[in-house]
């Protein structure tokens, strides 16, 4: 079982890796909560040593609720008092289409700004944020979370470079998703400003071609969206896919969708498959179907071996304290800004030139 031991080495190392000390005090404010996925980073930015100074939110109930949640931050009534406060951060879940904007105001004011995806809607964002880049020097970050907060797909990485399935050429992906229609918001619904499922929940995968394929470089070649099931949502998307190139030659087909049963233990069976010329590996991220509830579950499979490794609770999520460092001494080892915008534009582009398809039950 040398495959094995090998991958428990790699686990370790990357775990190793992802233990970083934060030495200097480090503040963040929320501002926006429309969307879940502010939970998740304002917990991995306090495990990672920073303080929550401020929550802003314009319906006061789930600023409130926040706080209640971390028992920490004071909740403000007003984005101003945010603005002209001293924290180095701020983050957000607003809806997507306004993010930009807030963006904007944040970086203009002297701080950094951390986004839940997708960033923007439309190039135009895409390049006003560029903008403000250039003249603030503040960073941009986005949470991809489902490369950056999963343990699998952090060994996954380290599983590439480490040659195990020689040189990769293609991954697929698949990254369906629980709608539980009566919880969401109706902007939820909007597509302008959601800006679609290619662009929404798209922007994961193709943030996952760019970083295992060591590029910025990519070429949408064709897209598809569709609305299969909710006719009452008019333009709203429940399904989409995209097949991509990166200029290194490895290719990519993933599929993403709102129609996870409800039968699963979980919001999703993400899954991504890497292909190697000498073997592959599948990540199974969040359940593997009937058999354990957990996540993290890798099938690694080489010119030599066959073996199943789980990455739960081994590997560690560094992003949080690399995202920390990079803001207080400039490096980029989170994640490059131009990689940030990169997976964004790729992620509007695909869904600006999907084909629509029939509705099923019409001709």
């Amino acid at each position: 079982m040398a495959l094995l031991n090998q991958l428990e080495e790699l686990a370790q190392e990357a775990a190793k890796a992802a233990d970083i000390e934060i030495t200097a005090p480090f503040t963040f404010s929320v501002a926006g909560v429309d969307h879940p996925h502010i939970h998740s980073m304002v917990q991995g930015l306090l495990d990672a040593g920073a303080q929550l100074m401020h929550i802003y939110d314009k319906n006061h109930y789930r600023a409130n609720a926040l706080h209640q949640k971390f028992q920490t931050g004071e909740v403000v009534s007003e984005l101003s008092q945010i603005l002209h406060s001293e924290v180095d951060l701020v983050a957000t879940s607003i809806v997507p289409s306004e993010r930009c904007m807030l963006g904007v105001q944040v970086l203009e004011h002297n701080k950094h700004f951390l986004s839940a995806k997708a960033p923007f809607t439309k190039l135009s964002q895409l390049h006003a944020a560029e903008e403000a880049v250039r003249r603030t020097g503040k960073k941009w970050a986005v949470f991809y979370s489902e490369r950056l907060a999963v343990e699998a797909a952090l060994l996954a990485d380290s599983i590439i470079q480490e040659g195990l399935i020689g040189e990769l050429f293609q991954l697929t992906g698949s990254g369906p998703h629980r709608l539980q229609a009566d919880t969401r918001p109706e902007w939820f619904f909007d597509p302008q400003q959601n800006g679609g499922i290619l662009c929404d929940i798209g922007s994961h995968q193709i943030e996952q071609l760019l970083h295992y394929a060591r590029t910025q470089e990519a070429e949408v070649l064709h897209s598809k969206v569709a609305n299969y099931a909710h006719p009452q949502y008019g333009a709203w998307q429940d399904f989409g896919d995209a097949t991509l190139v990166a200029n290194t030659g490895v290719s990519q087909y993933f599929r993403v969708d709102w129609f996870t049963p409800d039968g699963l233990r979980v919001w999703g069976d993400g899954r991504t498959v890497l292909h190697g010329t000498n073997g592959y590996v599948e990540l199974r991220k969040y359940t593997d179907v009937a058999r354990s509830a957990e996540g993290n579950h890798l099938y690694v499979v080489t010119d030599r071996e066959e073996v199943y490794f789980s990455a739960e609770g081994k590997v560690g999520v560094p992003y949080f304290r690399q995202l920390i460092t990079d803001c207080q001494y400039g490096t980029e080892t989170a994640m490059t800004q131009e990689h940030t915008f990169r997976a964004a534009a790729l992620a509007i582009q695909a869904q600006e030139q999907a084909i629509s398809l029939t509705k099923v039950g019409e001709k």
